[in-house]
């Protein structure tokens, strides 16, 4: 399987896996190379060849000018290594880092990550107002822990249900609202001939999707870590809910033929050209496919509609600062930096992806879930933070979860069987 930016960023931020080798290359602590010069030591999980690292290399670059501060950079790509936790412990890492919504914990379990409270207080340059005033409140919430922002987010993800606005403009201007209304639709695209939703079935943390939408969308977050943390968990009346929403699905033949069996991107690729018309995939879709889609397409999404809280994922990508670094002060004031209106247009223009700043337009095909994001009453992290714990994650919880969006198990074997997995997994803690 080909890994694309936004979608592996998601995924190893989800196991706690980014993580980085500090290659020499001067000054590695962020101290001063000589008698008051200021030094910001940046080290990236972004290839230097990807739009987020020439967005970021050409915003160090300006504020290495107007502040005249000596910028170091390295863009190491995924493979980076994995002593950055290290490093940062034994005061030696770089003063700013990548960080993401499911790995802030872990860096501040660690006491690495610096809370941020005061860079949205801050004044962005030349633009008159406050980094705070220009984030919305969920996309900060999705950066942020009881102590505070953990991490100055650029980039907003989330997950929805993928169409083609351009075949399908009644999708467009009547969304399903419920569950019965998403049924119907699925069921009137089965009897007019068409393939309702395509599936990379063998993505499971794809699969996946189904459950924790269903779950999460109208219960919250916690709802889904819950079954993590206590067996008692998998008895509660919203679980059995959401498991017989999936079941609803695989007993429907809504997918296409042999859908478990489709990899990626095979699927995603078929839906975009119109052989069915739903997906439900991450924010970075509309990039992955575009190789793929036809002139006239017009990529829109909605909302899992499970009526409830109506909670959405948001998560966020973006830089945390070492909290043992040298120049902390240096670090906050290139966040502010590069909150710059400029910069976010770029995450949208260049990145293809949905801009951290509320206020500056994602591209078309993201519009709606950026609207979704920024209207969002309640919020929840991707996998509501359940794939940090990769045992019970990808050993229990997938596979369980493939067996029962392909049919081969009913709702009430689900739930009895994660309930005593469940126990068995923390038995053995």
């Amino acid at each position: 399987m080909k890994h694309k930016t936004i979608r592996v960023l998601t995924a190893m931020a989800a196991v706690g896996a980014i993580t980085l080798t500090l290659a020499g290359c001067g000054q590695k602590n962020g101290g001063a190379t000589s008698e008051g010069e200021q030094v910001l030591v940046y080290r990236s999980i972004w290839s230097k060849e990807e739009p987020q690292a020439k967005i970021l290399q050409t915003a160090l670059d300006d504020f290495a000018k107007a502040e005249d501060v000596k910028v170091e950079v390295e863009f190491l790509g995924r493979t980076g290594g994995d002593a950055l936790n290290t490093e940062i412990a034994a005061g030696k890492g770089p003063d700013m880092f990548d960080a993401g919504s499911d790995n802030l914990p872990a860096w501040r379990a660690q006491n690495l990550a610096l809370t941020l409270d005061d860079v949205l207080k801050m004044e962005i340059p030349g633009e008159g107002k406050t980094v705070g005033e220009t984030y919305p409140e969920s996309v900060l919430k999705a950066a942020s822990d009881k102590d505070g922002l953990g991490f100055m987010p650029h980039t907003a993800i989330s997950t929805a249900v993928w169409f083609d606005a351009a075949k399908h403009p009644d999708l467009a201007s009547n969304p399903p609202k419920s569950w019965d209304e998403f049924i119907a639709y699925l069921d009137s695209a089965k009897a007019s001939g068409r393939v309702p939703i395509c599936q990379d079935g063998t993505v499971p943390f794809y699969n996946v999707y189904w459950f924790s939408s269903a779950l999460l969308n109208a219960n919250g977050a916690g709802s889904l870590l819950a079954l993590q943390q206590k067996a008692e968990a998998w008895d509660d009346p919203e679980v059995k809910e959401a498991a017989e929403r999936v079941a609803q699905l695989a007993a429907g033949d809504y997918f296409q033929p042999n859908f478990m069996a489709t990899k990626y991107p095979a699927a995603q690729n078929d839906w975009i050209q119109g052989k069915c018309d739903l997906n439900i995939n991450g924010t970075w879709l509309a990039s992955e496919v575009a190789p793929a889609t036809p002139e006239g397409a017009k990529i829109s999404s909605f909302q899992l509609p499970v009526g409830g809280k109506q909670s959405v994922e948001v998560g966020s990508l973006g830089l945390a600062v070492n909290a043992k670094g040298k120049h902390p002060d240096v670090a906050k004031k290139f966040l502010a930096f590069f909150a710059q209106e400029k910069y976010q247009g770029l995450i949208s223009s260049e990145a293809k992806n949905i801009p951290a700043r509320g206020d500056v337009d994602a591209p078309e095909a993201l519009k709606t879930a950026q609207t979704a994001i920024a209207d969002a009453k309640a919020v929840h992290l991707t996998y509501d933070t359940a794939a940090g714990n990769k045992s019970w994650w990808n050993d229990l919880f997938l596979p369980l979860d493939d067996q029962l969006l392909s049919g081969k198990i009913s709702a009430a074997d689900f739930l009895a069987q994660g309930k005593d997995k469940t126990a068995q997994f923390l038995a053995a803690q």
